[in-house]
């Protein structure tokens, strides 16, 4: 237990942050880390592996890097001891799964960057073990946490960003991953001497990014590549799909698309565009434009390999509704290989929806049989579109309108689109009400205007007798006044001297 002892007594006079210099902390973390790596190389400390109350000596908040190195032990020995990949006690609700969950929660920030490796390692473990036992997403919250926790900007893409996404997609758990989809990416794990803080190497400081201590050394990410990258955004474009969030899921699916590759396309974006078009004909009903980064060249190859989704764009935009059906049909199990299934039947009831915004620029209300008569001005638009579509669509808030029956229409239901340029209208009752209240401020107004009248000596009858006894001079009085001279006679001399 000397061993032990003197981990105890390390980490008790290891100093805290913002005591020391940067330098002398930074020194003094990496030594205690090299100790560590050969404790257990040397196998120095298996004597106590069984020993379930040695992590209790340690605050894995302020003893991040000692107790993450002996829970590594631990479970590095669970495993040779039982042969099992994951026994009962990492599975989530174990014992050394919930004192992994409870460390991930709590860990020092600052110290896990000088055990990066061993940090990510169990974070792997933990995602591994919840995918054993088919529970995702008890994973997605630790991985959530520990990455807002590690690094609350998430502008380094690295593998946890990617493991995060995949979690929440199996879990369903939407959003749990919208915290670190929602802050940009900025920076991919880079050596530290391609670093723009390579000057300052104590990884305990303060920074501006976190790209200076999250590279290529600190194995805080294992090693990625472009596909990496690209899947990530896929990913994430396909969970704001999940929420409806169409804006969103057009730009996470264009940067996938975008990203300039040096060889042939990757597969990965291909799939990504064909969800932009689906996405972009769900939200604007129309194909929407690729990022202005994307190479010519790229977006020819996209189309030649996506047609018949560029036909099915082309029957929509054309609003032909046969057309549109026939192409779902006819791509069934195109649909299906690519897992889109889902997104194009979504399409087509997006067509009935951006079909009746249409016609509600036209008219007010008509019935349902007036949309589907085979002498209808909409037939090109809306035949065969039923009640019940146009009631899901009401009822799902994607159309402002409402379905009433009508003594003239017995057999049909009317549909009234709502006006949007009064959109604050008063209700009857409080019409009325607001009427009678400015009556009575009317009527007050009136009588404060009579009595100030009188006050000032303006009321009718005072008008009335100045005007009556007012004497008005004559024309001649006038001139002799003013001296011979006349407002004509001023007006022609001026005119003369103009002359």
């Amino acid at each position: 237990m000397s061993i032990v002892n003197d981990l105890i007594a390390a980490s008790e006079t290891l100093p805290r942050s913002g005591r020391i210099s940067d330098e002398r902390y930074d020194q003094k973390l990496k030594d205690h880390v090299t100790r560590l790596r050969q404790l257990l190389s040397n196998n120095e400390l298996n004597h106590v592996a069984h020993d379930e109350s040695l992590l209790d000596q340690f605050d894995p908040s302020k003893d991040s890097i000692t107790y993450l190195f002996l829970l590594q032990l631990q479970i590095h020995n669970l495993r040779e001891t039982t042969s099992e990949t994951f026994p009962a006690a990492l599975l989530p609700l174990g014992k050394l799964w919930s004192r992994s969950a409870h460390y991930l929660e709590i860990f020092n920030p600052v110290q896990v960057r000088y055990a990066g490796h061993e940090w990510r390692q169990l974070i792997e473990l933990v995602v591994q073990a919840a995918q054993a036992d088919s529970k995702p997403l008890l994973a997605a919250r630790l991985v959530k946490g520990a990455m807002l926790r590690l690094d609350p900007s998430c502008a380094v893409f690295t593998s946890t960003h990617l493991l995060l996404v995949q979690l929440c997609l199996a879990a369903k758990a939407y959003t749990c991953a919208l915290p670190v989809l929602e802050k940009p990416i900025y920076h991919i794990p880079i050596l530290p001497s391609r670093s723009p803080f390579r000057s300052l190497q104590s990884l305990c400081a303060e920074y501006e990014s976190s790209v200076a201590f999250v590279n290529d050394t600190t194995g805080l990410s294992s090693t990625l590549n472009s596909q990496d990258y690209l899947q990530y955004f896929l990913y994430g474009g396909m969970i704001y799909m999940a929420l409806k969030k169409w804006d969103e899921a057009l730009n996470y699916l264009g940067t996938a698309i975008s990203m300039p590759t040096k060889g042939p396309i990757s597969m990965v974006a291909v799939e990504a565009y064909k969800k932009f078009i689906l996405v972009g004909l769900l939200d604007k009903g129309k194909t929407c434009s690729l990022p202005n980064s994307t190479a010519t060249q790229v977006v020819k190859t996209l189309q030649s390999l996506v047609k018949p989704y560029l036909d099915l764009a082309k029957a929509f935009e054309q609003g032909d509704r046969i057309r549109l059906e026939a192409e779902i049909d006819a791509a069934q199990g195109i649909w299906s290989a690519d897992k889109n299934t889902g997104l194009v039947f979504q399409v087509l009831n997006a067509f009935c929806k951006h079909s009746l915004v249409k016609i509600k620029k036209v008219v007010a209300s008509l019935s349902v049989a007036e949309l589907t008569a085979p002498i209808s001005p909409f037939q090109g638009n809306l035949s065969g579109i039923t009640e019940s579509q146009i009631a899901s669509l009401i009822m799902a808030g994607d159309l402002d309108a409402t379905l009433a029956h009508s003594q003239l229409h017995s057999s049909s239901s009317i549909l009234r689109f709502k006006a949007e340029s009064l959109p604050l209208l008063f209700h009857e009752n409080e019409a009325h009400a607001d009427l009678q209240t400015q009556g009575k401020l009317m009527e007050g107004l009136f009588g404060s205007m009579e009595q100030a009248n009188h006050r000032l000596g303006l009321s009718d009858e005072f008008i009335d007798n100045t005007v009556n006894r007012q004497q008005w001079p004559s024309a001649g009085g006038m001139k002799s006044e003013m001296g011979g001279a006349t407002g004509l006679e001023m007006e022609e001399d001026i005119m003369g001297d103009l002359s």
